[in-house]
């Protein structure tokens, strides 16, 4: 046999799960029998391609003509005259890493590389990273065509490798494993693409005359044959993870490659002004700041502090009311959950109402409320009626003041409720340590513990109130009315902001934790319950030891999306002017101008608090399920 004959013949083995004239014999023999139902998915077929290829083409248009002019050279007497010019290195490291990221999670290796001895597990992973890190010096050296070749190699190239992904056959040839025909199906694609791409371009100029037609092309042919693929089910779950997940990263890739070249050509753009607006550089931030907030416990001083600092107390105050919010919100949701399912009627219907009506209200909404509510029912501030709790005569000193400028509080010394924090923290974990083996639930033990938890409390609040100033008013001006101020250091100011946000917070999150709660605790079989009174439990004991242990399986992962709702919520604090980290920085883009940097600073900053809420709850929802039912 000749060696053409054998090279055909390993090409149409490469391919033959296609099987084109068997399915188009079958194609037609459905033709014929069901007519209606062939044309239905024939029609839903051409949907799905123009669909495809619209896509592709209207990403990849873009994506070519921006690498062009990233890497097209215009130099006259030594002058660089392409204003947007940043070089083949540097285009093709962005790219190269990008797509490294996204064929990592597609390979997902990652178990893999915890035993380094298997190597033939990441050795995938291992071949791609050294390939992207040689990429930009492969590519600059051979230096194609950034008008023809170079993009159609570094936006084809991710297409290839989805195909490769999908074949399966790059672990076998790269640990050497591999027979011939994983290499006509595999290796001889990718080489004879990047080939192309370097040498080839020039010889058929027909391919790049309307580059993203061509790419478009490819897409579509990678794009159909994956889903044909996957679409038999004929493979182990597995397979089909692997397949599903090479899909995945073929669709993504048009949609990732104009990311990454549009953001860099808005950063080189020709015109100075939208270049500036994307510049991506935080050295503003280093700056004193041009105006003045409110924060606690990290205070800046305007005009001396940089903006990093009040971007940190604006982030700080974010966490304070957020973090109050949802301990509160959990508290009254938890109670209202369990009054809608009472038996008395006053209670569950007050619980219904306050459900319905915080439900369907707007945050926004009832923040406005709350606010002017605030203003028009607490006195001016310098008025005697402020005075909840006076001590003296002449009403110039007592223990809590609230008025339209804020609560006053007596200042507790810092030292000494860090101390009471610590001896509630020691008992609960002696606690924890003494119930390792299990939790003895008999009366004399909950009024141990009962004891235990109160001496601790008043031994706490003893050391508290042992050094504590309270709010004590003085007259600066005799003669002068409304010219009443609180002496430093004898107060703790809570403002009305920050009161108006946890207290909007709170009020409309809990209504949606109730019905959690509720449906949560209705999921349980009856038979628990019934149990649970069988044993002579008290109705908080069956709550605390029989419905809520098992309750909280279904409810930890709604929670979770719930407390992450409180963090983004928190946004709206500029409708009651609360200094958090989006009002901050929405002052500081009008200030500065640096809209780009300081949005993607704000949307870390949310990302960075959704996650970490996300993992938290994570951690604790593996606990409560970790003994299964």
């Amino acid at each position: 046999m000749s060696l053409f004959r054998e090279i055909q013949n390993d090409i149409v083995s490469a391919f033959s799960d296609f099987d084109i004239r068997a399915r188009a014999n079958k194609f037609a023999e459905r033709a014929k029998n069901d007519p209606r139902g062939v044309s239905r998915e024939s029609a839903i077929l051409l949907f799905y391609i123009f669909l495809a290829w619209t896509y592709s083409n209207r990403l990849f248009t873009p994506s070519a003509l921006a690498i062009t002019d990233l890497t097209r050279s215009v130099v006259f007497a030594g002058e660089q005259l392409n204003p947007s010019f940043i070089g083949t290195g540097e285009v093709t490291t962005r790219l190269a890493l990008v797509v490294l990221v996204f064929f990592l999670l597609a390979q997902n290796d990652f178990k893999a590389l915890l035993r380094p001895r298997e190597w033939q597990g990441w050795i995938v992973s291992a071949t791609a990273i050294v390939i992207a890190l040689l990429a930009p010096f492969i590519v600059g050296s051979l230096n194609p065509s950034p008008t023809s070749g170079l993009p159609l190699l570094l936006l084809g190239t991710p297409i290839v490798v989805g195909f490769a992904l999908s074949t399966g056959d790059l672990p076998l040839i790269l640990s050497g494993r591999f027979e011939r025909i994983h290499l006509m199906r595999t290796a001889l694609p990718i080489f004879a693409f990047v080939s192309f791409c370097f040498f080839g371009v020039s010889f058929l100029p027909v391919v790049v005359e309307d580059l993203p037609r061509t790419l478009s092309l490819l897409f579509l042919l990678v794009v159909l044959s994956s889903a044909y693929i996957i679409g038999k089910g004929e493979s182990n779950p597995s397979e089909m993870d692997r397949r599903s997940s090479a899909f995945f990263f073929t669709v993504i890739t048009p949609l990732m490659l104009y990311m990454v070249t549009r953001f860099l050509y808005l950063q080189n753009n020709p015109d100075v002004n939208a270049a500036a607006r994307w510049d991506v550089d935080w050295g503003f931030m280093d700056s004193n700041n041009s105006f003045d907030m409110t924060g606690w416990p990290l205070i800046p001083e305007f005009g001396e502090d940089s903006r990093w600092t009040f971007y940190w107390a604006s982030v700080i105050n974010s966490i304070r009311a957020t973090l109050l919010a949802i301990v509160l919100c959990t508290i009254l949701g938890i109670t209202i959950g369990v009054l809608r399912m009472s038996s008395n009627k006053v209670a569950s219907g007050m619980a219904t109402v306050y459900v319905e009506l915080f439900r369907n209200f707007p945050l926004a909404i009832l923040l406005f409320v709350i606010t002017t509510q605030f203003g028009l029912s607490f006195p001016v501030y310098g008025s005697t009626r402020a005075w909840l709790f006076g001590s003296n005569a002449s009403e110039t000193e007592g223990i809590f003041y609230a008025s339209r400028q804020g609560m006053f509080i007596p200042l507790f010394e810092a030292s000494r409720a860090i101390l009471f924090i610590v001896i509630l923290l020691s008992v609960w974990g002696v606690m924890r340590y003494l119930q390792r083996d299990g939790v003895d639930d008999s009366n004399a033990a909950v009024l141990r513990r009962s004891g235990i938890w109160g001496a601790a409390i008043v031994l706490g609040l003893a050391l508290m109130l042992g050094d504590y100033s309270t709010p004590v008013m003085d007259k600066v001006r005799p003669e002068a009315s409304g010219s009443w101020i609180f002496v430093e250091g004898t107060y703790f100011k809570v403002t009305l902001m920050f009161t108006a946000m946890v207290l909007g917070l709170t009020l409309f999150t809990a209504s949606v934790v109730s019905e959690i709660v509720r449906g949560s605790i209705q999921s349980l079989p009856v038979g628990q319950v019934e149990a649970a009174v069988s044993l002579g439990l008290t109705p908080y004991q069956r709550l605390r030891l029989v419905i809520m242990p098992q309750a909280l399986r279904s409810m930890v992962p709604l929670l979770n999306s719930q407390y992450m709702n409180v963090w983004k919520n928190s946004s709206l604090a500029i409708v009651v002017a609360y200094n958090d980290v989006f009002y901050v920085i929405s002052v500081m883009m009008n200030n500065v101008g640096k809209l780009i940097p300081l949005f993607i600073l704000l949307l870390v900053t949310y990302q960075a608090g959704s996650l970490l809420i996300s993992g938290i709850m994570n951690a604790y929802n593996a606990r409560v399920t970790r003994v299964r039912i």
